[in-house]
């Protein structure tokens, strides 16, 4: 790396747009002279003839001839730096602090339930949070792999690199190494947000990590299924509250199908609609039952067929059992 005559430049980076994770200083060449200028949630990375020489993490206003150049010269040897060598340099600043991004589907996922073997469509968006590693080789590792081609790299770049490889992390988040899951578990997802959302966060970070950032923190802000789907979750739910009248939602939900003229257009959408109403119809009628039995459990046995005078009330065999007293 070589100075460029005598003018004097400031290396720095205002960061007038808060959507810019890392930035390359215009400039080719640094002058004698010049000063660097690290600010808070700043980082500058140096590179001379395409070799990374070294990151610069301190916050200030540093001279370059007296603080950057041994500091550079230490990392790698390049102590005489004085003289026109042809060498050029290149600094990238970069944005280490938090940054936010919005996540989702891109389209909805197929979940496959045991109900419904094909899946089950649905969706989710919400927030993440990432940041730069705090480790330097990961940071040179992004500008040599990714942003070393692009003058900037910004939230919107490291969201299309997120998205693509969002619905697979969230497929397995939600399956957790099963084939399927059940169609219960695959309604209650909104009630298991957070769950979900830290396993998915952590599958994500392993991702993330790769190209020298880390996945700090992700949130599910909503979870969306077929229009189809959400009405049959409602009118099971609705159904619900007329008692022994849920053993009839199939028969019920087939007369509606019939009714309407074009519920045979989408088969995947029907096929995913009864198998859901179904198998939520049976959940509630096995939990109904299972109330019933044990409400049956709870009674009395039936009366006897001979009255005691002494108790005053029905019971079995010629003597009472409780006094004694023969009955009639």
């Amino acid at each position: 790396m070589a100075w460029f005559g005598q003018g004097r430049d400031t290396i720095e980076w205002d960061e007038s747009r808060s959507d810019v994770l890392c930035r390359k200083w215009p400039a080719k060449e640094i002058k004698k002279g010049s000063h660097l200028i690290v600010r808070p949630g700043q980082k500058a990375v140096f590179y001379a003839d395409g070799v990374e020489t070294g990151v610069f993490e301190k916050e200030g206003n540093f001279d370059i001839d007296s603080e950057i150049t041994p500091f550079l010269g230490t990392l790698k040897g390049w102590i005489h730096l004085f003289g026109d060598t042809g060498m050029r340099a290149e600094v990238y600043f970069i944005n280490t602090k938090q940054v936010t991004v919005n996540w989702g589907t891109r389209q909805r996922i197929m979940i496959p339930t045991a109900e419904v073997p094909t899946g089950i469509p649905v969706g989710m968006n919400g927030n993440v949070i990432v940041k730069f590693s705090d480790d330097p080789e990961a940071i040179k590792g992004f500008i040599s792999a990714i942003a070393g081609v692009k003058d900037e790299f910004t939230i919107d770049d490291i969201s299309e690199r997120i998205m693509g490889k969002l619905n697979a992390v969230v497929a397995e988040a939600v399956l957790k190494g099963q084939s399927n899951i059940s169609t219960n578990a695959l309604i209650s997802i909104q009630a298991n947000s957070l769950e979900i959302g830290n396993d998915i966060c952590a599958r994500l970070n392993t991702i993330t990590n790769t190209f020298g950032m880390d996945t700090v923190d992700l949130t599910i802000a909503d979870v969306n299924y077929p229009e189809d789907v959400m009405k049959v979750a409602e009118q099971v739910a609705a159904t619900s509250f007329v008692g022994n009248n849920v053993a009839n939602y199939a028969a019920v939900q087939m007369a509606n199908s019939m009714n309407n003229p074009g519920a045979g257009n989408n088969v995947a959408a029907a096929g995913a609609q009864m198998g859901m109403g179904l198998a939520m119809a049976q959940q509630m009628t096995q939990q109904m039952n299972a109330q019933q039995n044990a409400a049956a459990a709870q009674q009395t046995a039936p009366a006897g067929d001979r009255f005691c005078p002494k108790c005053r009330k029905m019971v079995t065999g010629k003597f009472c059992s409780e006094c004694g007293t023969e009955t009639v």
